[in-house]
């Protein structure tokens, strides 16, 4: 007999010598999970305006000709923490987190034009002028200290007839570009990581696939819905980045938060209108036009779209396929520990953030 706290507890040892708690166990779990259950949703709820979006994000498009480099940077106004919205703040608040070197400081800088490109996206077209032609562009971004958590500066930069691109956050605050072209490998692991990130950043794919997951008893219907998830936003992401099928970004964020609450929905009602690889195919197609996104905000050059989007969406799948192998072992283990409600309780959960995610993304956005 041990001692847990200030109570006996029965403990059963095998011949192997392996511990499990006696059944007495089970009832007392199961008094709990109510608990459970509505601290999961309320935490939910508390959570939901922090996760109301994959992640922060600006981007620049650069085109450097001799002396003269012009940026059209483009940042969500509602995503900067200080107060003050006003658009010769945040003109200011730019210029203090951003600035472009070669290798000098320029002798001058304009604001050339501003004007909001769609709701609270604000885009400044700025000219820095250089004693000497520009052959080499430093560039350093410490946005991330005055956006939301995790925020990304996506650029663009056009010299020489040469496009590179760069991922700036807290990391990486700095990047150097010259007129040599950027060579396989680097262009692979600027987008593996970018992949990835969207992943781990994507609270509402995550969200996703949490569902999913919660309601999966088999390694072979796992590899069912994950297959068929992973090839239908293939398809989509494909798609919408070489142009071909677009869709405007509030219908695909607020499709995103539907299914989110229909896969909840069906775990909580226990009921399926198709097998469940059939619907998450479905749903994954409009995941894809949301994966899509960033890789369109970059503008990348037709020369290099295709090792990008492939890089892209191998970071989507390893982020997804690590998640994947993290979560399903840790809920089959609590399932078969006795936490049959474990279900229900992660489903209201992530029903009360796709309620708020899709009230947020259809009305308020």
């Amino acid at each position: 007999m041990r001692h847990i706290g200030a109570k006996k507890i029965p403990i059963e040892t095998d011949a192997l010598g392996q511990c499990r708690v006696a059944r007495a166990l089970v009832p007392a779990a199961s008094a709990l999970l109510p608990t459970l259950v509505s601290t999961v949703a309320m935490m939910a709820l508390a959570a939901a305006p922090c996760l109301a979006h994959d992640f922060s994000r600006s981007d620049s498009k650069i085109v450097i000709d001799g002396r003269e480099v012009r940026v059209a940077l483009t940042l969500n106004i509602d995503e900067v923490l200080d107060p003050d919205k006003s658009t010769k703040h945040i003109y200011e608040v730019v210029r203090s987190h951003y600035s472009v070197r070669s290798p000098a400081a320029p002798i001058r800088t304009t604001l050339e034009n501003q004007s909001f490109i769609g709701g609270p996206l604000l885009q400044l077209q700025l000219l820095y002028v250089f004693e000497q032609d520009v052959t080499a562009l430093e560039v350093t971004s410490t946005l991330h200290e005055v956006m939301h958590t995790g925020h990304q500066h996506l650029m663009s930069v056009r010299l020489n007839g040469t496009l590179r691109e760069a991922i700036l956050d807290s990391r990486t605050p700095q990047a150097t570009f010259t007129g040599v072209k950027a060579s396989y490998l680097q262009t692979m692991w600027t987008f593996v990581r970018l992949g990835g990130e969207h992943i781990f950043t994507g609270y509402d794919h995550l969200a996703f696939l949490l569902g999913l997951l919660v309601a999966t008893s088999s390694l072979g219907s796992l590899v069912k819905i994950i297959t068929s998830f992973t090839l239908a936003h293939s398809i989509t992401l494909a798609l919408a980045t070489f142009n071909l099928v677009i869709l405007p970004s509030r219908l695909t964020e607020s499709l995103i938060a539907v299914s989110i609450g229909y896969v909840a929905a069906e775990n909580l009602f226990d009921f399926r209108v198709m097998k469940r690889y059939y619907i998450t195919f479905i749903f994954g197609l409009v995941h894809g036009f949301g994966f899509s996104n960033v890789l369109r905000e970059m503008d990348l050059p037709r020369s290099s779209l295709a090792l990008s989007l492939f890089s892209f969406n191998a970071g989507v799948e390893i982020g997804q396929v690590t998640f994947v192998l993290l979560i399903f072992p840790l809920v089959q283990d609590l399932v078969s520990s006795g936490w049959k409600r474990l279900k229900p309780a992660v489903s209201i959960g992530v029903a009360c953030l796709a309620v708020y995610w899709f009230v947020q993304r259809a009305f308020l956005l």
